[in-house]
């Protein structure tokens, strides 16, 4: 699996070259450039030391936490696919136990997805931690045809690699997602993820 992830990163890495080294008037689409190459370098080493220590293929045991990951996918597929994205989520840190390297892989694939399909209007992913319930749900929506639509053949959002990713890290991480439709039109699509032990004992602090 891991394998294949960092040929597409290095796939990645050689079309942002190929494009800095043709950018000579735009300054802006050159510092973005940039961007996504360093933000892709980052996650090639994170891959690369998870391959060695094995840590890509079990999740990860480290506690991690769910916001900046989610904000470093959102950035990531908004520069590559000049998309709006935003992003809400709390103030606070939301510790789960999981791969830092695989949690923000499985977003970019979402909103890769979300992006890819949209017709209009922005993607929109948001962080809900649910304390109470010792969880917390990574939902992504988009504008597009929705879960029973067409896309002039394109296939539908998450097949291939993609969804295989997503799976493989919900497995690991002792997840599960789901697909709706968008009320307004487009899909959601949402994965929710055990809170580590911290974050749950806060929430029932509060609530005593």
């Amino acid at each position: 699996m891991l394998a294949h992830e960092l040929r597409r990163r290095m796939a990645a890495l050689r079309v942002v070259g190929e494009v800095i080294g043709l950018a000579r008037d735009g300054a802006a689409d050159l510092d973005r450039m940039l961007g996504v190459l360093l933000g892709e370098l980052d996650d090639l080493d994170r891959l690369a030391r998870e391959v060695l220590d094995g840590a890509g293929d079990d999740g990860g045991g480290a506690t991690v936490d769910v916001v900046p990951a989610v904000s470093a996918a959102a950035r990531t597929v908004a520069t590559a696919r000049g998309a709006a994205v935003e992003v809400r989520a709390p103030g606070g840190p939301v510790p789960v136990k999981a791969s830092a390297t695989m949690l923000r892989q499985a977003v970019e694939n979402l909103l890769d997805n979300a992006a890819r399909y949209t017709d209009a209007g922005p993607v929109e992913v948001e962080v809900r931690p649910e304390p109470d319930g010792g969880v917390v749900d990574v939902v992504v929506a988009d504008h597009g045809p929705g879960p029973g639509g067409t896309d002039g053949g394109r296939g539908r959002p998450g097949n291939g690699l993609g969804l295989f990713l997503v799976r493989r890290f919900l497995d690991a991480a002792g997840g599960h997602a789901w697909v709706a439709e968008r009320p307004g039109g487009g899909s959601v699509v949402g994965i929710r993820l055990p809170l580590a032990r911290q974050a749950t004992a806060l929430g029932d602090a509060v609530n005593t």
